[in-house]
């Protein structure tokens, strides 16, 4: 007997024994371990920007057998980059680090296992934060509890203390907020889940009357490195409601259900990333204006171009923002960001919105839009306009509005914003629907199909496609680039001649297919072209070209050119139909044509006669296709019209 309880008292005392001796080698290794990843951390801090430097300093460490004592203070450092206005001092931090095998709290908490240790730190109360624990009530600002376990994973949660304030008219009450998560060492993995109540910003008894109210706002992240030396992994933003009101700006705005993530996935070769926005319902001063979802993907990108492009965009940030920037190293800098920028399009990366859309109860309106790129051969010796037909491989790109939907949204507008009769505000609204979808088709930027109004763009292999119309890639293009100002990037400047010495004017259309203004002989060749007789003749403010009637029922059918005496240059341009009726047309009539064709206007002359006009204007450049769509349209509507006058003489 005696012998049993010696054996047992012994095990005891050497299982005791085997704990103390454990628990002051995790102390121990705690210790010597702690300056290392200080140092690895300051390493870090230090890259986050040239303007100043962050740095954590140990203020103190007292180690006992069970646990350690310890205080950290952060700080920014200064440099001769820095702004004068810098806030000094230091936010201090104390951690009680409870040793393991087996830290109490660790077992308090249910986690059974061996640990290393259990870390609990809060911010202290010192000097520089006291107005801070005013307003948290003496609580501190930041308490963060973590187990630490051998193999390096960290478990944790943190609490931002809830704050409750009023300053000069303004409220500010926040319920504080709760994030737990997890990092893998060995991996650089994090995952992380933070979750806040409410924040509401009360500012209506301020100068500037406003409120702002958040709720139920939640925030997940999961990422680790990825074999490219990128983060990969997802993160999202959820917020329940949104409720912002302005009294001043007449604004009333209510969001149900915002979210919002970001997905990077990656394969052998490249890197895929998708962002997500959707939105529940919103209203606006009692409109409801439906909800709406956007997805955008970025697919096929070579991840090692991806981590240089990266790696040298912020380099030469940094090298920017410290001015410290050297010509020779920046120029080996770009073009590494070109060699990237040359492999990331030779994977053929495509981008795409699948889809935009936005929903009601009485429609879904929406858009697709892919874009597929291709590396161009010898960039260098390449116009802006040959890069841009040989980047682009393929655009696909549908555009549906739902006529039902638009109508409704200007409907409830005009009832509930301008006080309007339910049956005029309906009334007003499909003719303004009416006349958008006449202008869609007046520019052949959409069809009219049912309920909807559809526009279909494609382009491939050099030809483009707007709803069945054929645009070549030169025209395309050179329009495109033209009115973006780059026409004439690769041009040289060439010096000024001496006086005497001027060089002809050179041609009024620098750009193909982009007229810059309307010149006389360049309008009367397009005109021939579509099958119009013309007949030239002088105007008060320019010349003038009269047109054969045709079916039109007008007696004269003529485009004048406004021209400028100082430049003579024509930048506007009138076309105009007068009808010779027996009785002059009734101005009811010429009212309610106004109201549905407002890129016309219609009167009666000083001879009593009917007159519809349409103006344009090449400042800035005009499509030759654009023109001629215009024109066509116009004598169009010009029959129309014709029919009219004709049937509403004035009584």
């Amino acid at each position: 007997m005696k012998k049993s309880v010696a054996i047992t008292l012994g095990v005891v005392i050497v299982g005791a024994g085997s704990w103390v001796g454990a628990t002051w080698y995790t102390g121990k290794r705690i210790e010597e371990s702690s300056q290392r990843h200080l140092a690895e951390a300051n390493e870090k801090l230090a890259k986050l920007t040239p303007l100043f430097g962050l740095r954590i300093d140990q203020l103190k460490y007292e180690r006992s057998l069970f646990s350690t004592q310890a205080r950290y203070g952060l700080s920014l450092v200064k440099n001769d980059k820095s702004p004068d206005a810098m806030p000094a001092g230091m936010i201090e931090f104390d951690a009680v680090v409870e040793h393991g095998p087996f830290p109490k709290s660790a077992l308090a908490s249910g986690a059974l296992a061996p640990k290393l240790a259990y870390v609990h730190a809060e911010m202290a109360k010192t000097d520089n934060l006291k107005e801070v624990f005013e307003l948290t009530k003496g609580v501190s600002p930041l308490i963060s509890d973590a187990t630490v376990s051998y193999s390096g994973i960290t478990s944790s949660t943190s609490k931002i203390a809830p704050v409750k304030v009023t300053h000069e008219g303004t409220s500010v009450d926040f319920s504080g907020m709760v994030v737990t998560g997890e990092f893998d060492r060995a991996l650089q993995g994090v995952t992380g889940h933070g979750v806040m109540d409410t924040l509401t910003i009360d500012a209506s008894k301020s100068s500037d009357p406003a409120k702002v109210s958040i709720a139920g706002m939640t925030i997940d992240a999961n990422s680790r490195v990825g074999k490219f030396g990128v983060s990969i992994g997802d993160s999202d933003l959820k917020i329940k409601r949104i409720d912002v009101t302005r009294p001043e700006d007449d604004i009333k705005l209510s969001l149900d259900n915002f979210g919002y993530g970001v997905k990077l996935s990656e394969d052998d070769k490249s890197i895929n990333v998708q962002a997500a926005y959707q939105t529940g319902d919103i209203i606006v001063n009692d409109v409801a204006l439906g909800n709406g979802q956007a997805v955008i993907k970025l697919a096929k990108l070579d991840g090692q171009a991806v981590k240089q492009l990266s790696d040298t965009y912020n380099q030469l940030m940094r090298q920017y923002m410290a001015s410290t920037e050297d010509e020779g190293l920046k120029d080996e800098q770009i073009q590494v960001l070109l060699d990237s920028a040359g492999k990331l399009l030779a994977g053929n990366p495509s981008f795409s919105i699948d889809p935009i859309s936005w929903k009601t109860g009485k429609g879904e309106s929406k858009l697709n839009f892919t874009l597929d790129l291709a590396n161009p051969a010898d960039v260098k010796n390449l116009t802006p306009q040959e890069i841009a037909v040989q980047a682009i491989k393929r655009i696909d790109a549908t555009l549906i509005i739902s006529k039902p939907m638009v109508q409704d949204l200007m409907t409830q507008y005009a009832v509930k914003k301008e006080g309007m009769a339910a049956d005029k505000a309906a009334e007003e609204a499909e003719q303004n629907v009416r006349q958008m979808s006449g202008m869609a088709e007046m520019f052949n930027v959409g069809k009219n199909e049912g309920d909807n109004i559809v526009g279909k763009f494609t382009f491939a292999d050099g030809m483009g496609d707007l709803n069945g119309k054929k645009i070549p890639a030169d025209e395309l293009f050179s329009g495109l680039l033209g009115a973006a100002g780059m026409d004439s990037m690769d041009e040289e400047t060439e010096e000024e001649p001496m006086p005497g010495m001027e060089e002809p004017a050179v041609s009024d259309t620098p750009v193909a297919g982009l007229l810059q203004d309307f010149n006389l002989d360049t309008v009367s060749s397009m005109l021939d072209d579509m099958g119009y007789t013309v007949k030239k003749s002088d105007g008060d403010e320019g010349p003038v070209l009269v047109l054969d009637t045709g079916t039109t029922g007008a007696s004269d059918l003529r485009l004048e050119f406004l021209c400028n005496d100082f430049t003579e240059k024509c930048l506007d341009l009138v076309v105009t139909a007068t009808y010779k009726t027996k009785k002059p047309m009734a101005l009811k009539a010429i009212n309610t044509w106004n109201q549905e064709y407002r890129w016309t206007r219609a009167y009666l002359d000083d001879k009593n006669q009917a007159v519809l006009q349409m103006d344009m204007n090449a400042e800035g450049g005009i499509g030759k296709e654009n023109l001629q769509i215009l024109l066509n349209t116009f004598i169009s509507i010009a029959e129309d019209f014709g029919t009219l006058s004709k049937g509403t003489a004035a009584k």
